[in-house]
């Protein structure tokens, strides 16, 4: 059918969705009654998602006991980030409250409902297994497969973590450690990690960040400096606020050290012809890396760097040229998802430790803003 209309992917998963969705949402409210816009949300995500993938991984073999379903128990984690519940405590709370919430899991009965000690099993099973990165990623090639994104914004947030900073031996460890890996590519131990990675691809460039809990720093609108504890989430937006790459690392890496990987996922993800970056990203191998991908870098300067080179002291001082700084503007749209994440799905109530565990966390609430902007965006 693609292939007689001419449809790219993106455009054939739009049009089927408008068609099913009026019929699906109505056959849903025969069933449990009005959907407020929540349970439309979340039905959207259901649907959209490929979680045909978790049945397939966590279904029953036939040997004994038949397990507690992870499907309904991954939908149950979604519920959490579209509702912004606090704690998965707190939406088992309101599945076993409410008949309609319980049904749009997929259970039955009260009884089918997992306690707290069984999801928090299934939860990390799912962060070892990268289970919503994947669903993630698989979602936004299916939306932007052969549909072209003009601009690409980068930028990292916060995230406080309820967990102790790792010490000084355990970074230096680790540390170490990527040094050494990195040295061996290089042939010596003194090298430019940024220069470096234009040469590796993603997987080994994410592998050598650091991902340990620890202390970060920053300054806010008003010039003052403010510190957190936890880790830092570096993500790349495409317009119309859709996420396209994310990856999570200690809150003490500077920006700039994560950007040529994320560049790296957004670029598997969809084509695009601008890179748009705040002053953090003021670096000639970012700038080279975004050139040889095929991209315009358009990324502010960064006044306290000062003029390096002759090549160099022009473009300083006159930072963005007026016309891209017209296109700069929308880089307000990796902020928009930030503030968003943070506000509606999670970004603040963050209870698990550990780095996958967190990560988790946080994908599962970008793949609720990436649905909920699809439909914004494909319509």
């Amino acid at each position: 059918m693609k292939e007689q209309t001419g449809e790219t992917d993106g455009e054939h998963f739009a049009r089927h969705w408008l068609t099913i969705q009026p019929s699906l949402f109505s056959f849903i409210e025969d069933e449990i009654g009005e959907l407020d816009e929540n349970q439309r949300l979340f039905i959207r995500l259901a649907e959209s998602v490929e979680l045909g993938r978790i049945a397939a991984k966590y279904g029953w073999c036939g040997n004994g006991r038949r397990p507690s379903s992870r499907l309904a128990m991954f939908k149950l984690l979604l519920m959490k980030h579209v509702w912004n519940f606090p704690t998965t405590k707190a939406a088992l709370a309101e599945v076993r409250r409410a008949p309609s919430m319980r049904r749009l899991c997929g259970w039955e009965s009260q009884s089918d409902i997992p306690s707290d000690s069984t999801m928090s099993r299934a939860f990390g099973d799912f962060a070892a297994d990268g289970t919503a990165s994947s669903l993630f990623a698989a979602f936004v090639k299916k939306v932007t497969k052969g549909r072209l994104v003009i601009h690409r914004s980068i930028d990292s947030t916060e995230i406080d973590a309820r967990e102790r900073a790792a010490t000084r031996d355990e970074k230096s460890a680790a540390a170490e450690l990527a040094a050494v890996r990195a040295a061996a590519d290089a042939g010596a131990a003194d090298y430019n990690a940024l220069a470096l990675q234009k040469g590796r691809d993603a997987e080994t460039n994410l592998s050598l960040l650091p991902t340990l809990c620890d202390w970060g720093c920053k300054r806010n609108s008003k010039g003052k400096t403010q510190f957190w504890r936890g880790y830092k989430l570096h993500v790349a937006v495409a317009d119309g606020d859709f996420p396209l790459a994310a990856c999570l690392t200690s809150a003490s890496v500077h920006d700039s050290r994560a950007a040529m990987p994320l560049m790296q996922m957004a670029d598997g993800a969809a084509v695009s012809l601008y890179d748009l970056a705040d002053a953090a990203y003021d670096a000639k191998e970012i700038r080279e890396f975004s050139v040889s991908s095929g991209h315009v870098p358009i990324i502010d300067a960064n006044p306290r760097r000062g003029a390096s080179s002759p090549d160099d002291r022009g473009e300083r001082l006159v930072r963005i040229p007026s016309a891209e700084r017209v296109r700069f503007r929308n880089r307000s749209g990796v902020e928009r998802v930030n503030g968003h994440l943070h506000d509606a799905h999670g970004g603040r109530t963050v209870r698990v430790r550990g780095h996958a565990k967190v990560l988790l966390h946080l994908m599962l609430g970008l793949l609720v803003i990436a649905v909920e902007q699809s439909a914004k965006m494909l319509c």
